[in-house]
């Protein structure tokens, strides 16, 4: 987290550099899209710490998923003010274009360095596993794609085409929307309580028949958060068995899941005479 915010942070001054220094709107919604990026790190960062408070009375699945709550906002807010804004801005400068543009060497020289500091990022972070470092990675790559597109309005403005820099500016805006639209349905699939793969069912029965268990019905799994999940689940078992005898099968069954699948952090497993339909939707 802190390479990044480190690069973010190097990636921004630049950017205004090149903005003071050859007023090209491009390269300051590039700018804005930074002070975005580094309030994300900062909100991400926050929020992965609180994620790892201990369950309690009030959430006692953990905090999980405070995570993609963080990712989803961040989301939103690209969408409704950055994106948003920009796209007056380019607007404006395709109706009230610029004549004269100059430094346009330093500003080209800056984005270049600016786009090579993001993949370093985006290199770096696509190697790491979890939602946080896939975030991150999607942001650097959202920023290398606007700094690309600012890089080409620099070029076009310096060919005699300054109506780029307002064209350049509302690409910019687009990807951020798009990067933004996928960002927030990522996260809010799982805020909505999204269920495992219909494999993951398939595993845990077949698991469980050869543990001995009779059947397998009625399981409902969902996502804690991006790594874990809860399952709950009723198994078939011999109607004479004492309750001393069920309550060890189903502690060790309980245990050897958790062993076998460890995404597995909560299950709940119910006894029962009869068979059923594996899956149980509400």
């Amino acid at each position: 987290m802190k390479l990044i915010l480190a690069i973010y942070l190097t990636t921004f001054l630049i950017k205004i550099f090149a903005y003071l220094s050859s007023n090209v709107t491009a390269i300051f919604a590039d700018a804005l899209h930074s002070v975005v990026d580094i309030m994300l790190l900062l909100l991400l960062a926050t929020a992965s710490k609180v994620s790892e408070i201990k369950a309690d009375k009030l959430h006692p699945m953990g905090h999980g998923l405070v995570k993609n709550v963080a990712s989803l906002a961040i989301s939103v807010a690209f969408i409704t003010i950055l994106a948003f804004e920009l796209l007056k801005e380019g607007l404006n400068k395709i109706i009230n274009p610029i004549k004269n543009y100059p430094n346009l060497e330093i500003a080209l020289i800056a984005e270049f360095s600016v786009l090579a500091l993001l993949l370093l990022g985006t290199v770096v972070y696509k190697r790491k596993k979890g939602v946080i470092s896939r975030t991150i990675m999607f942001e650097s790559l959202n920023d290398s794609l606007s700094t690309i597109a600012a890089i080409l309005g620099i070029l076009a403005i310096s060919w005699g085409y300054p109506l780029s820099d307002g064209i350049a500016t509302i690409i910019i805006a687009l990807l951020i929307v798009f990067n933004s639209i996928r960002l927030f349905l990522e996260n809010a699939k799982l805020l909505i309580g999204m269920s495992p793969p219909e494999e993951f069912y398939r595993k845990i029965e077949n698991f469980c028949l050869e543990k001995g268990i009779k059947g397998v019905h009625d399981m409902v799994a969902i996502y804690l958060d991006e790594g874990t999940i809860h399952l709950d689940m009723h198994v078939t078992v011999d109607g004479e068995m004492s309750v001393k005898k069920a309550d060890e099968l189903i502690e060790g069954l309980a245990e050897e899941l958790k062993d076998k699948f460890p995404n597995i952090k909560h299950i709940s497993i119910h006894l029962c005479p009869h068979g059923g339909n594996r899956r149980k939707i509400y």
